[in-house]
C-alpha cells in the first residue's frame, strides 16, 4: 500500500517518534523512505539580531540529522534519502515545504510528529502538524509524542 513515504523531522523528540514509526513502517513494507528537514528560523528569534547565527545553527542541525537519519537508514536496510530545505526569507510556511516535498517526491504518505498543544499554547506556537494536514492531498500519519521535554509540555 505505502511505498513511498516521507516523514518531516526537526531535531525534537516527538520528530524522533515520527521516524521511528516512518522508519519500522517503511521496513515493514519494503517501502522507501524521504526524510526531510527544513531550515526554518521563527521571525520572533531574530527580531532584535543579525539572523544569520541562527541561520548557520539550524544548518548545522540539518546536516547532523541527514547524517544521523542516513546511518539508520542504512542500519535497518531502507533505501531512501534525506533532503534539507530552507525557508527564506525568514517565517516561510513548513507544513507548505512539507506538502510540496511529498508532492515533487510523488509520496503515498507523510508521517509527521504532532506536540498535542492545546489552547493559547497552540494559538501562539501555531501547528505544523495541523497545517499539513489541512493542506494535505494524501494520506498524512500523526504520530503524538510520548516523550516529553519541558518546552513540548500540553496545557
Amino acid at each position: 500500500m505505502f511505498e513511498r513515504i516521507l516523514v518531516a523531522i526537526d531535531g525534537s523528540l516527538t520528530a524522533d517518534e515520527a521516524f521511528d514509526y516512518a522508519l519500522a513502517l517503511a521496513v515493514a513494507r519494503k517501502a522507501r523512505l524521504h526524510v526531510l528537514f527544513v531550515v526554518d528560523i521563527p521571525v520572533a528569534y531574530v527580531a532584535d539580531a543579525d539572523p544569520f547565527p541562527f541561520i548557520e545553527a539550524m544548518r548545522l542541525q540539518g546536516e547532523n540529522i541527514r547524517k544521523l537519519a542516513g546511518e539508520r537508514l542504512k542500519g535497518a536496510g531502507v533505501e531512501g534519502d534525506v533532503e534539507i530545505r530552507e525557508l527564506l526569507p525568514l517565517g516561510g510556511d513548513v507544513s507548505h515545504q512539507i506538502n510540496l516535498a511529498a508532492e515533487e517526491w510523488h509520496a503515498d504518505v507523510i508521517v509527521i510528529g504532532t506536540h498535542g498543544r492545546r489552547g493559547v499554547r497552540r494559538l501562539a506556537l501555531g501547528s505544523v502538524a495541523e497545517n499539513c494536514v489541512r493542506q494535505a492531498t494524501r494520506p498524512v500519519i500523526l504520530i503524538p509524542g510520548t516523550k516529553t521535554q519541558a518546552n513540548d509540555e500540553v496545557l
